[in-house]
């Protein structure tokens, strides 16, 4: 392994380890980016799709092998959940959410989202950045159906996974020129624009209903 090269594209030159170990890799490295919050899913995906374009692996096999790592991340931690006693579930949650740097506020915030809408839920955590890491934790706290989470979060880690592995492969056609790491960076500052004009969109909706009731 070239350290220069680990050190200007080190998501680069982690695919480039992956690639090696084929399918393997893939579902390996959907696993771990369940534990290692280091690890930003998206970035990898997108490297992994850039992978795909150069002809490392085809892009059907990017995203199941990705996606079956990652829902059995997703399981593992729902059933530690399921089998630890409520007060140990409990420091799981602000355990992982403190790894995925997530405040206090935001886990209670998402616990109590989760009581009210679990199926819908299930599937949409697996669509928002740090929150996927803690929603199986939550699952199993509150002893969620393992069968009806299963179904949900296959089909959310799908759309993600499908969803940045496409975009990975497009820009490498796109402009082939650019780094793994450089493109991951890029899709996080769109991520985070998207976050705050979806944030900012729900608030606007909500406020002529918190209008009307004052009134």
């Amino acid at each position: 392994m070239d350290p220069l090269g680990a050190l200007i594209d080190p998501l680069g030159t982690l695919i480039d380890w992956i690639a090696v170990y084929g399918i393997v890799g893939l579902v390996a490295i959907g696993v771990a980016e369940r534990f290692v919050p280091v690890l930003p899913s998206y970035g990898v995906l997108v490297a992994i799709g850039i992978a795909a374009a150069d002809g490392s692996w085809s892009v059907t096999s990017a995203v199941i092998g990705t996606v079956a790592g990652s829902l059995a991340g997703c399981l593992l931690l729902y059933g530690l959940a399921i089998a630890l006693s409520e007060r140990r579930t409990h420091r799981l949650l602000a355990g992982v959410g403190r790894l995925a740097g997530m405040s206090p506020k935001r886990v209670d915030s998402a616990v109590s989202s989760f009581r009210a809408y679990q199926r819908a839920l299930a599937f949409g955590t697996q669509l928002v950045p740090t929150v996927r890491l803690v929603s199986p934790v939550i699952a199993g706290l509150f002893r969620a159906d393992a069968r009806a989470f299963a179904i949900a979060s296959l089909a959310g880690i799908t759309v993600w996974n499908a969803l940045f592995i496409s975009v990975g492969h497009l820009a490498a056609a796109i402009a082939p020129t650019t780094s793994a790491s450089t493109l991951a960076l890029q899709v996080l500052i769109l991520l985070i624009v998207a976050e705050v004009l979806l944030a900012l969109g729900w608030r606007w909706l909500r406020r002529p209903a918190s209008d009307g009731m004052a009134r």
